[in-house]
């Protein structure tokens, strides 16, 4: 028996164009009713929480700058004296539809909150279309199908987390099933399974590797069973998999490359006692620590009030994908969507599931997936897809009617009771959406009873049915959105909006120069928001070169041009208040500080780290006049008379520098060093040394000299090509596939 093999259609022959578009267009219009929070008013939004007002919309609001100055954010000079922006993923440059976000335009420079909330919008229509396209595909009813889809996205998983770089990566579920399924069934199999695999590829692209880990995880174990069902290797369903494999590397390449050379060369920190290199193993502590706790596996019925709530399906809706498997359990689809969410269920229990501990030894790169409650991805999509069959199974058997009534009857008593004596108890903080569960059991058992009776019709049951799920839905969709007038749920937002006149000051500053900030005072990434170069920021990882040397001491400060620091103490003695706000933040200026090009005519070769350290720590030692390289010494010329060296442009991806040379020496450039940088001399490719462990520095000849230096990464030119053949390959198998119809027709 086929895996996820069509149920009896509902429709004969094709649709008219019109009736296709019809069950999109009301998703479209559902979806945005929800969130008329955002699209119909300016009193709310989503963006409130710390990790999205310090850390992403900062981000989102640098790469929004670049494009519209026509430049291709890969480096990010505004953090940590400049990190590779496509290499620590959680961005998203590589996804598509931030390009569509950050191209809209801008209001006086800034991202439009209004674009940011129909991009939040559109991630949500995208995962409940995805959903309807799955169970359309398998031959359910189109009003069943647009409901699993909103299920879909709008509870559970998509409908509690906020980070769209989550977001992104798990709303590709469906139609990486879709295709797989289709390619389970014999449709096409080959071009069936690399649109999958290319889908797959376009989660990966997302911003977070998490979600897309658990969908390739999902999908392995369904393709395994299509190989082996038979009992022995079916290796025409194996040039499937290999395929559908060879697209996912391929698309994904753009993302993936970059990630792993930046991943080879940061350090990360995931919640355990000591940050983690690339070859470190995430302790299964971390794993602990977010797994998914059993207690929360009443929230699939329940909203109850709790950080880990994120299987919430709602009575109504889990009961029908119940009744969908009882119903269709000899059904492949319906078997196979059951088995799969039940084991996505299963992994996110983390360690309370024994099996999941045998999955982190023994599977590679399941341990760097730190949050095995995210698998709950795999759950909400494939129990939302059930809803739309447990629909279907309710038009087709009025047998199951007054059954079912008696079992959710039953059930919606339980609930109910729990649900009284649970609020009564002030357990829920004044929270009546778990009391309102209970009454919607209640009315849907109701509504189950009325049809086994003959006492409604069938439309009108449906049609309650449908608004029992709807107000299930809005139970907890958009429930946290944040109110203008909320002092304490919008703090960072106000945070981001203070401090304008220490902006100005600074911006009035000459460049370049770097800055410092008091994170105590100002959490936020100052430096990605303004546009203002920052020597620190709040970042998930580093690169490890960053991390050689103490970053804190004085003269680390100085070697990397911090210039000013901004908070209301000075960061080290003898630094002077030059600047005082109104909030009473001071910016401090460092009157030791080294320029940010400079040369150097003497050259210490270190044999160790800690010998370089030792150097860097060394008062009496001239951080200016010599440099230091790791088992490297290039030989300079000693000569009479100053150097003149001079940044002239100074972007994110380009960096020029003239200089004056008396004799051959160093150039040096106080910007992190970091693989894809490229240097020229005149013209003339040239070696960038790293320096101190840290920065960049070039081998210039006496005389006048133009120094180019430019970001263009293997990594990121591979990967664009890997990207990019991905996509023709498989408009080229797509149109074999055509002509080989054509012809046969």
């Amino acid at each position: 028996m086929e895996v996820a093999e069509k149920h009896q259609p509902d429709r004969i022959g094709p649709e008219p164009r019109w009736r296709a578009l019809l069950g999109p267009a009301i998703l479209f219009l559902v979806i945005a009713g929800f969130f008329w929070r955002l699209v119909l008013s300016n009193q709310y939004t989503w963006i409130a929480g710390s990790d999205l007002t310090n850390q992403v919309l900062p981000w989102m609001q640098y790469q929004a700058g670049e494009w519209h100055a026509g430049r291709i954010p890969l480096w990010d000079p505004y953090q940590w004296s400049g990190q590779p922006l496509i290499g620590q993923v959680q961005p998203g440059v590589a996804y598509p539809l931030n390009w569509l976000l950050y191209a809209l335009p801008l209001r006086q420079g800034w991202l439009a909150q209004k674009s940011l909330h129909w991009y939040y919008v559109l991630i949500h229509f995208m995962a409940a279309l995805f959903c309807y396209w799955l169970c359309r595909d398998l031959d359910c009813s189109r009003w069943a199908s647009a409901i699993a889809g909103l299920v879909f996205a709008l509870c559970g998983y998509v409908g509690y987390i906020d980070w769209p770089q989550m977001l992104n990566g798990a709303i590709w579920a469906p139609l990486v099933f879709l295709f797989l399924f289709r390619a389970g069934r014999g449709e096409k199999p080959l071009l069936n399974a690399a649109v999958s695999g290319t889908l797959l590829g376009a989660a990966w692209l997302s911003g977070h590797h998490q979600a897309p880990t658990f969908i390739a995880f999902a999908a392995a174990g369904v393709w395994i069973w299509l190989v082996f069902r038979g009992g022995r290797p079916n290796w025409r369903m194996a040039s499937s998999v290999a395929v559908f494999l060879l697209f996912c590397v391929l698309i994904s390449g753009l993302q993936v490359l970059p990630g792993i050379e930046y991943g080879r060369l940061a350090t990360r920190w995931v919640g355990a006692p000591r940050a983690l290199g690339w070859n470190d193993q995430v302790p299964y502590t971390v794993h602990e620590k977010y797994s998914l706790p059993p207690h929360t596996l009443f929230t699939v019925v329940l909203p109850v009030p709790d950080e880990n709530s994120r299987p919430f399906m709602g009575l109504v809706a889990f009961s029908l994908a119940l009744l969908a498997i009882s119903c269709g359990w000899r059904h492949p689809a319906v078997r196979t969507l059951a088995l799969v969410g039940t084991g996505g269920l299963l992994f996110a229990l983390g360690n309370n599931n024994p099996l999941h501990g045998i999955i982190y030894s023994l599977v590679p790169f399941a341990e760097k997936a730190r949050t095995p409650a995210h698998a709950i991805i795999i759950f909400n999509f494939a129990f939302s897809a059930l809803v739309a069959f447990g629909i279907d199974a309710l038009r087709r058997e009025p047998a199951e009617w007054k059954r079912w009534g008696y079992y959710v009857s039953g059930a919606a008593s339980v609930i109910l009771l729990f649900c009284l004596g649970f609020t009564l108890a002030g357990k829920t903080a004044g929270d009546g959406r778990v009391l309102l569960s209970g009454l919607l059991a209640m009315m849907f058992a109701a509504v189950l009873a009325g049809l086994a009776r003959g006492g409604l019709s069938r439309p009108a049951a449906f049609t309650a049915i449908a608004t029992l799920i709807l107000i299930e839905l809005g139970n907890v969709t958009a429930y946290y959105f944040v109110h203008r007038d909320d002092a304490a749920g919008m703090a960072g937002l106000t945070r981001l909006s203070q401090n304008a006149d220490i902006v100005e000051f600074l911006r009035r500053q000459p460049s370049p120069f770097r800055i410092a900030v008091d994170d105590k005072e100002i959490p936020y990434n100052f430096g990605d928001w303004h546009g203002i170069e920052d020597s620190g920021g709040y970042l998930a990882s580093l690169t490890n070169n960053q991390l050689v040397n103490p970053a804190f001491d004085t003269r680390m400060r100085n070697l990397l041009n911090v210039t000013f620091s901004v908070g209301k103490e000075p960061l080290h003695p003898g630094w002077r208040e030059v600047y005082k706000s109104s909030t009473g933040i001071r910016v401090f200026f460092n009157p030791d500080v080294l320029p940010r090009a400079w040369s150097a005519h003497s050259v210490v070769n270190a044999k160790t780290v800690d010998e370089l350290k030792s150097y860097i720590r060394q008062k009496d030692f001239d951080l200016r006049r010599n440099a230091v390289l790791l088992n490297q010494s290039p030989a300079m010329e000693s000569c009479a008379g100053e150097d003149l060296v001079r940044v002239t442009k100074h972007q994110s991806n380009l960096v020029e520098i003239s200089a004056r040379m008396k004799c051959r020496g160093l150039v040096l450039l106080a910007d992190t060093w970091f693989p894809g940088w490229q240097a020229t001399v005149d013209g003339k490719p040239t070696g960038i040394y790293e320096a101190y462990g840290v920065i960049r520095a070039v081998e210039v000849p006496s005389g006048n000299h133009l120094i180019i230096m430019r970001y263009r990464p293997l990594s990121v030119i591979l990967g664009g090509f890997m990207t990019l053949a991905g996509v023709a390959g498989l408009l080229c198998l797509a149109y074999l596939h055509r002509n080989r119809e054509r012809a046969v027709n």
